[in-house]
Parts: structure tokens; sequence; C-alpha cells
């Protein structure tokens, strides 16, 4: 059973030549240096409040001054200190959930209209990687990576390390759990690549509780799997092979690029005679993502709205600090000398009673709140 339960755009990275108004960038000097001063990211709201975003203490290597981040429905940002706009100095990579919520051309607007919101200026625009993924709901599915044959010229050759040394590109590269294969990697960025991955465990590893949404399933059944086939295609790629570079020739040639690469690469079915690979019959998995390659990708929405995501990574930060609570109120109970009785009877009144005693009107209680409130203002704003 090879269910679909997803697929659409995950990453679609845009380079833009462009600037931002100097008092923008004078903006971004100053939350950068607080940044650095309070050892987090600092809540800056650019341009008389219009866009709220947080930036970090540092950069970004290819002479990016500033980093932003504008939540979860929006986008990590890398910003040069610049403000001619011939330059490209504006590089932009769209969250999976700002995709999922807006689809690819609503997510290029609201990029778009953030700039000219900002003061700044678009002169051009260059598409630097686009990632096109498929989540498949699976029953005893387990990864082989002898399945997978790539053409001819490529040799098939696992990958252990990422600091293997090999030339070829197109070989697979795996990582294992125990005895148990996760992923399979085959062929290496800024190129082609494709990576067939446990997303069930991925999304639960780092924290991702919206894709449960996104697929509309229970997150806390342990029969369920979810695999996902992603095709990723790189700056290179996309230009050499397919002069894919603006948005335009991304609506028109996108589909080519997933296709022909999963026709390139492909993942076998079982128990085959026939020694020549190129007759074999592919998996039903790979004839699943093959068969939704072959549609119209430009049409595929999660239905998940922002409120929605904003509401689930809420839900996400409560769970994260309530656990840190509770972490914190046993490791005082232990402390205190209490046994094991004492602290499931007696911790929740002690614990109540010293935070009612630190509840006082103080300027650090305030700092601390607003604070807070900055760390967390893309979720509850």
């Amino acid at each position: 059973m090879f269910k679909l339960l997803h697929s659409g755009f995950d990453n679609i990275d845009i380079a833009i030549q462009g600037s931002f108004p100097p008092r923008v960038l004078a903006q971004l000097r100053d939350a950068r240096d607080e940044a650095a001063a309070q050892m987090e990211r600092a809540l800056c709201h650019l341009s008389d409040g219009k866009i709220a975003v947080h930036v970090a203490s540092h950069g970004a290597r290819g002479g990016y001054a500033f980093l932003l981040d504008t939540g979860p429905n929006g986008a990590n940002w890398l910003i040069k200190d610049n403000a001619s706009p011939d330059q490209w100095n504006i590089f932009v990579s769209p969250r999976s959930t700002m995709l999922l919520a807006n689809g690819y051309a609503e997510t290029f607007a609201i990029i778009e209209r953030t700039i000219l919101n900002l003061g700044g200026r678009i002169t051009g625009v260059s598409l630097n990687r686009v990632d096109f993924a498929m989540d498949f709901q699976t029953r005893g599915f387990e990864l082989d990576m002898g399945r997978f044959v790539t053409h001819a010229r490529c040799k098939l050759k696992p990958h252990w390390s990422a600091n293997s040394t090999a030339p070829e590109s197109d070989q697979p590269r795996s990582v294992l759990n125990g005895r148990r294969v996760e992923s399979v990697t085959i062929g290496s960025m800024p190129g082609r690549q494709i990576i067939v991955y446990d997303k069930r465990a991925e999304a639960i590893a780092k924290q991702k509780p919206f894709w449960f949404e996104v697929w509309d399933v229970d997150r806390c059944d342990p029969e369920l799997e979810v695999w996902r086939v992603e095709v990723r295609a790189g700056k290179t790629h996309l230009k050499d092979a397919y002069n894919i570079r603006t948005m335009d020739d991304f609506e028109d040639s996108i589909g080519d690029v997933i296709v022909n690469s999963l026709d390139r690469i492909r993942y076998l079915a079982e128990r085959q005679t026939d020694s020549n690979v190129t007759r074999q019959a592919p998996h039903p998995l790979w004839e699943a993502a093959q068969a939704v390659a072959s549609g119209n990708l430009l049409d595929f929405r999660s239905g998940l709205t922002p409120d929605q995501i904003r509401t689930i990574e809420r839900d996400k930060a409560m769970e994260v600090y309530m656990k840190q609570v509770r972490g914190n109120a046993i490791g005082y109970g232990v402390a205190k000398g209490l046994d094991d009785d004492a602290i499931k009877a007696r911790l929740p009144d002690l614990i109540a009673d010293q935070l009612k005693a630190a509840n006082d009107d103080s300027a650090d209680l305030h700092k601390a709140i607003a604070r807070t409130r900055k760390r967390l203002h893309f979720v509850t704003e």
C-alpha cells in the first residue's frame, strides 16, 4: 500500500537582485548589535512597524551581513549591507510551512510585497534551489539501497560519510538507525539530488507536528509509516540542464525536472530475475511517485491556513515549556532532599509557593516577560 498523503514544493530558494533602503539597513545593524548583547535573536519592527523580524547576532557566508527570520509562516532572509539595487543583495528561503499554507505563487508574492513595503527594490530574480516532496503512507516498507539504479556510467557505491572524496555525484549515500536504513540520498547539490527517507521519524525528531495535520493522521499511532520521496534541483542543475532562472521558467519547465529525475534515477521492485536492470520494473513506491510527478505540480496545496500553523507552533511551544517546568520541578524536589513519594505528593505545592514568592513586581520579572514575548512573537501575535 502506497497512499499519497501529501505532495508539493517543500523548498524554493530565491536570490534577488535589489536592495533595501539605508534606513532599513541601519535598523538591521542596531538589531544585530542588540542580538549580540542579549545573546539571542532580537525582535525588530522594520519601517515604522510594518514588518516584524527576528534578527540574528551574525550574518552568513557569501557576504550577507544580516540573518532574518519572519516566523513559522515566513522565511529565512539573508541580506547584504549594501543599498545598491544592481547587486544580488537578498536571498530568501521560505519555510516549508509558508509554502504549505500559501503555495508557491502566493509565497513569492508575499516575499515581493515584503520587500516593496519596506521601500526596497527588485531588479532581478534567480532560482537557486527547488525541492518537490511526495509523502506516502506505507505498510511494512523497508528501504534497500541496493535497489536504486542510475545511468550506466554512474557507479552504484555506498557513501557512509559526508567526508567521502569520491568524484561521482550520482552515488547512493545512506543513513542507518541500528540495522534499519532510514534514508538514502543520490546525487549532490547544487546539482540534482533524490532522497528517500522516513518522514514520520524526521517529523518527530525535528519537532514538526504540523506534518501530522497535513497528513490528517494520528501522530501517536505506533503503526503509522510515512516515507518521503523528494527531488531536489540545485542552481547548477536548474540553469545548466533546463535554463530555469525566473519564476516564469519555473512554471514552464519544473515538471520536466521532476519527471526526468525520477526516470533517470529509479528504485526497483523486489524479486526480479532479469539481469538487465533497464528492463526491470520499478518498485510500486516509485510508480506512485512517477504518477504524482506526471500531474500538474503547480496545483498542490496542503490546505493548512497560516492561523492553523500558528496554533500548532504555539501548542508546540506550550508543550516544550511545560516539559521544562515539570523537569525543573522534579530537580527542585530532588535537590531539596525529598523522596519519590514526597515529590509526587508535595512538589506541586512547593513549586507553587516558590513561584508565588518570586512573583513580585521587580524589574527583572518584567524584563523576563518582555524577552519571552519577543521570542514567541510570531506564534502569539
